[in-house]
């Protein structure tokens, strides 16, 4: 088989392991109604996974599609964990989530592949005693996720992506500390985990939490979030463990514009994916804007650094923009473009066009549509390679 075949089908089963979408409920696009903070709505505050009462609440009045065409004033019960069926005290938080997708690839107007995938089953809690939490996440994942992984198998495997413990801290709680297993706090926490600026970077949500401890604070306007890494304990043996920090600082100086910086570094013995000794440096920014109701553009760029050993250094960056529009309310159409390049002549980028609608469409439930054309180095040429995504979701 010639070289750049074998490489076409290198990078696209590549791209298919990396495909399945992300777990966590983070929508960035949710300061078009003045929230710039993800605390008050999501149980990690940095977002993502778990739901608070208030962000439930949000969930029903104004994410979902209201077929009446007003504006909910309450939620009512049908908002509240298994649609108010199972009552729980306010210490307690619970969760379930279940998505199913449909994934086609196709290469030079050929279809490669075409199947429907189970990929998220989690169940998800935090209890809560004055002002000490504990928090947890166990699931279930038929393909991928390994640094997730609790059981050791190639696939079928037992997941816990986050478990931790913490305590709040200031007058408001406005401070967190936590330790445990966490998402790393880094860049715009989005629910499309395979965008460059999340898998490149290894900071998505799927799989790429570390152990450590973590503080945060959100303020009114501000927030940020210091992680120190103590490694993926996980992921076994220890020399694959990466050792260092990540962290974000945003300010929102508008209630409809925040903007952000992000630093990463690391050092692991063995890297899991270099195979070798390695620093990796990740900083970059990032910025939500909402002109309008309607419209959303969210942007992040960052700049990738790795030092395999010495004399051998890499340099390169991964970015995206992303439009989002909300003609109705619970109807989202849009659209990102992204690139990165990470090569050392920084000559060859990878770039991927996406085209998204997305309906939420009665309570607990989703259904979204992603249409991906990506232009993929192989040697001296590019491989065209499109995806369509079908995703059904729904959560307790």
């Amino acid at each position: 088989m010639p070289v750049h075949i074998r490489t076409a089908f290198a990078l696209l089963a590549l791209t298919l392991v990396s495909l399945w979408p992300s777990r966590s409920h983070a929508y960035a696009w949710m300061i078009r109604r003045d929230y710039t903070a993800c605390a008050m709505c999501h149980a990690d505050p940095s977002g993502g996974a778990l739901l608070t009462p208030y962000g439930r609440a949000l969930g029903e009045t104004v994410l979902r599609t209201r077929y009446d065409g007003k504006a909910a004033e309450e939620a009512g019960k049908v908002a509240d964990f298994a649609f108010g069926a199972v009552p729980l005290p306010e210490s307690l938080l619970l969760g379930a989530d279940v998505r199913w997708m449909h994934l086609g690839v196709s290469q030079k107007g050929e279809q490669v592949d075409s199947r429907g995938v189970w990929m998220q089953a989690d169940l998800q809690g935090q209890y809560t005693v004055d002002r000490f939490r504990v928090n947890g996440a166990i699931g279930y994942a038929d393909e991928g996720a390994l640094p997730a992984s609790i059981t050791h198998k190639d696939k079928g495997n037992v997941v816990s992506r986050v478990h931790w413990v913490g305590i709040d801290l200031g007058d408001d709680k406005q401070w967190l500390v936590r330790a445990g297993r966490m998402n790393l706090p880094f860049g715009v926490r989005s629910i499309e985990h395979t965008l460059f600026v999340r898998n490149t970077t290894r900071t998505d949500t799927k799989a790429a939490q570390q152990h450590g401890v973590a503080v945060s604070y959100n303020g009114d306007g501000f927030r940020a979030e210091l992680m120190a890494i103590a490694g993926n304990l996980q992921v076994a043996p220890a020399a694959y463990r990466d050792h260092g920090y990540s962290g974000y600082a945003e300010w929102a100086p508008l209630p409809k514009l925040a903007v952000g910086i992000s630093s990463l570094v690391t050092h692991a013995d063995q890297d899991i994916l270099l195979g070798a000794p390695a620093w990796r440096q990740v900083h970059g920014g990032f910025g939500r804007y909402s002109p309008i109701q309607a419209l959303v553009i969210t942007a992040e760029v960052d700049a990738l650094y790795q030092s395999v050993k010495p004399g051998i250094n890499d340099s390169g960056y991964a970015a995206m923009v992303q439009a989002d529009v909300e003609p109705f309310q619970g109807v989202h159409v849009g659209g990102t473009f992204e690139a990165k390049n990470a090569t050392p002549d920084h000559t060859n980028a990878t770039t991927s066009t996406w085209l998204t609608a997305w309906w939420f469409f009665a309570p607990h439930a989703d259904v979204r549509l992603d249409w991906v054309n990506a232009q993929i180095p192989a040697g001296d040429a590019k491989i065209t390679q499109t995806t369509t995504l079908l995703q059904l979701h729904g959560y307790l």
